[in-house]
């Protein structure tokens, strides 16, 4: 009597349960393929169907792996890096290749996207793929090959290269109509909105660093993503604390002034970070490029 032949589950249902195994959660798992959450729940528990056990336990803030899901997740993940592996190399070519860079959103429009023609034009062959996204990626597992952090990092994870590589300063700037009539001083501020990027913390850095820690008000209008706040700041919605790296485009052109002429360091600073492993000579050469713009002084 002959066998059954054993069937291997489809590769986009193993990515989809590597996801929502690290992440621990079926939604988050969704946005980060790309998917809704119903498809990761519906390729789950088929896969827990086809395979007549329980791999995850879900409750009400998430899912976690049971024995049987565990068991399978460290097998699924070391072969999602074998096969990731394996078409790096393959796709990499002499000169060439692609490169995937993890950055925080207001990065990577802000300061990445209108760099790179330049660097795309020097390496023809060198494809960058920027991939947007405030979590701190596992570069090993999820194949990235380097990632920009605005933190202040202690211990660096294992396995990881870290490098301090850009620093900033920070200062208050809006929109040249929203000034007139304005005294340009901290206190000439206080009867504008303030605008805040997720939280008043760099406010209260300026602030503090200008001898004026209790001039900032009670409320003020919170953006979840900077790009917003920048687009509020330039629409004349109120004075926005300016990242010198990220509002350099629009001091330059105008559309944004220094409402206060004092700039102050930031307390945090840009992080490169990469697999502590040999890195394809594509991915040294985005490295290296990033270096050149890297050091102690803000960057525009």
């Amino acid at each position: 009597m002959r066998k059954a032949r054993l069937r291997l589950p489809p590769m986009a249902t193993l990515e989809a349960f590597d996801a929502a195994a690290r992440i621990g959660s079926f939604s988050a798992a969704a946005e980060a393929l790309n998917l809704t959450p119903g498809a990761i729940s519906r390729q789950m528990a088929a896969l827990e169907g086809d395979l007549g056990l329980t791999l995850f336990a879900r409750g009400a803030r998430g899912v976690q792996l049971t024995s049987a899901g565990l068991r399978l997740h460290t097998a699924v993940a070391a072969a999602l890096l074998l096969v990731l592996g394996a078409t790096r190399d393959i796709r990499q070519q002499p000169g060439g290749g692609t490169v995937r860079v993890s950055v925080t959103p207001s990065f990577g429009a802000r300061w990445l996207l209108p760099r790179l023609p330049r660097f795309q034009a020097a390496h023809a062959g060198i494809e960058v793929v920027p991939v947007a996204e405030n979590r701190l990626v596992d570069l090993h597992r999820e194949g990235f090959d380097i990632a920009v952090r605005y933190a202040g990092i202690g211990n660096a994870p294992e396995g990881v290269d870290t490098m301090l590589w850009l620093r900033e300063e920070l200062v208050p700037v809006a929109a040249p109509g929203l000034l007139e009539d304005i005294p340009r001083t901290p206190d000439g501020l206080a009867g504008l909105p303030f605008l805040h990027d997720t939280s008043d913390a760099f406010w209260r850095h300026w602030l503090a660093a200008v001898g004026r820690p209790g001039l900032l008000p009670s409320q003020g209008l919170v953006f979840n993503d900077y790009n917003l706040a920048v687009g509020a700041a330039v629409s004349g919605m109120g004075v926005l604390i300016g990242r010198s790296a990220l509002v350099a485009g629009e001091l330059r052109e105008g559309r944004l002034v220094e409402a206060v002429p004092r700039r102050v360091s930031s307390p945090r600073a840009y992080y490169l970070l990469r697999p502590a492993r040999r890195p394809t000579a594509a991915a040294d050469a985005v490295w290296s490029w990033l270096l050149r713009f890297g050091g102690d002084s803000p960057s525009g």
